[in-house]
């Protein structure tokens, strides 16, 4: 057992590192559940339905980001890689809301897919 918890993020666009500031987070999606109650106020069971992953960042504007390409993005590969070890995979994913740049120099967006899959 190590002492190292995750502090970081590195995250990746087609297999070229993002370079994102502090504080990305990532919601790896899958099944939510919802309780079926009766009319005497058991609970009988639940439905199920899928969520999409999400994934939130803030992109460091640099020499050679554009907003507007992030935007476009429609089919991409996005890894969420802990440096405590975990790696998380997302296929197909898309650009949901246009990166917003603000005076930190830094363009948040969401990128929204399937539900990561975990690599081992």
């Amino acid at each position: 057992m190590t002492n190292r918890l995750f502090g970081r993020a590195t995250i990746r666009l087609d297999g070229q590192v993002l370079r994102t500031a502090k504080g990305s987070t990532l919601d790896i999606g899958g099944p939510v559940r919802t309780p079926v109650v009766d009319e005497s106020g058991n609970t009988v069971g639940f439905t199920e339905e899928t969520q999409p992953s999400k994934l939130d960042c803030g992109v460091q504007m640099a020499e050679g980001v554009s907003l507007a390409n992030i935007r476009s993005i429609e089919d991409a590969t996005v890894t969420f890689d802990c440096d405590s070890g975990q790696s998380y995979l997302i296929n197909h994913a898309f650009c949901t809301t246009p990166p917003v740049l603000g005076g930190d120099g830094n363009a948040k967006t969401t990128f929204q897919g399937p539900p990561a899959e975990e690599i081992t």
